[in-house]
């Protein structure tokens, strides 16, 4: 027997469906005239026809419909932030996970005030107010699949993280973090070294006020402005510029490239608290101490 028939068979036989052919239909308690009552077609009539019909018939056609929506028993996080899944239908009660916007959740009880579902491994209890269920979820559900370019449901839902998951993940994103701030930290610092050495070879030459020239003479901004030239960095002419460029540190962050600035000077950070900078006319291009006065603000440039 066709797998197709077999199915219907087995379908209709148990759950006793039977059907009638397209006609008119009338309610028993309307109506006793049984001329004009088309007959009922019992399972037998079904298989006759289905052996004496030149053409393949599906038997699914002779049965009701039973299957509910693949997706209807889904619900969705419709917030902007996250909504907590708590551990008892209570927001006095601890919370086990949270769902952000559009993580999935499967539905495990009725749905009241507050609904309970399990979502990856959590299982709690949501406000009913904040999760999209029913048709609305089926619609969504569909639209996720479908525009999801051949993957399968595991990968087109996101579904929650526990409390316990949620702080380890955190805790590790904290630390790699740190350590590309680290690692940042120690790539400017190589440049920063590059740009303190190259200004170190001119110790000694002239200060020369409104001066640029590394060899000839530099006031203490145009000393500035010409080492950090020579690294491609374009810098203001003037002191007062000076203040705002690049990001601000605090002094005990500073590292070999920043800027010290103070009232009307700057020079480069060297590191061990010096800084090479243009001094005056009678000093010339050397190093003084970093904190040889009060610090108005220390800029990382690169």
């Amino acid at each position: 027997m066709d797998s197709v028939l077999k199915k219907g068979l087995f379908l209709v036989t148990t759950a006793g469906a039977i059907t009638a052919f397209p006609g008119t239909a009338y309610a028993s308690d309307t109506t006793t005239a049984t001329d004009d009552v088309m007959p009922q077609m019992g399972i037998e009539e079904v298989l006759n026809n289905c052996y004496s019909s030149d053409k393949e018939i599906a038997v699914e056609e002779y049965l009701v419909p039973t299957e509910k929506g693949e997706y209807l028993d889904m619900a969705f996080a419709d917030v902007e932030t996250f909504l907590y899944i708590r551990s008892e239908p209570t927001r006095e009660s601890e919370w086990v996970g949270k769902l952000y916007p559009d993580y999935a959740a499967k539905i495990l009880g009725p749905v009241g005030e507050w609904t309970k579902i399990q979502s990856g491994e959590v299982t709690g209890y949501v406000c009913s107010e904040y999760i999209i269920i029913g048709n609305h979820a089926e619609e969504k559900a569909q639209e996720m699949v479908q525009g999801s370019d051949g993957q399968g449901a595991e990968e087109v839902f996101t579904y929650a993280e526990s409390r316990e998951e949620e702080e380890a993940r955190l805790a590790k994103e904290a630390e790699e973090a740190a350590a590309r701030a680290r690692e940042e930290a120690e790539a400017k610092a190589g440049t920063g070294q590059a740009i303190v050495d190259f200004a170190c070879q001119f110790i000694g030459n002239p200060y020369v006020w409104g001066g640029t020239s590394l060899t000839n003479g530099a006031d203490c901004s145009g000393f500035v402005q010409s080492v950090f030239a020579h690294f491609g960095v374009s810098l203001p002419r003037t002191t007062r510029d000076l203040v705002s460029v690049g990001t601000p540190v605090s002094y005990d962050q500073a590292i070999p490239g920043d800027l010290i600035l103070y009232s009307g000077h700057v020079g480069i950070y060297m590191g061990n608290g010096q800084i090479v900078n243009a001094i005056n006319s009678a000093q010339g291009i050397g190093i003084l101490p970093a904190t040889y006065t009060n610090i108005v603000t220390v800029r990382r440039i690169i």
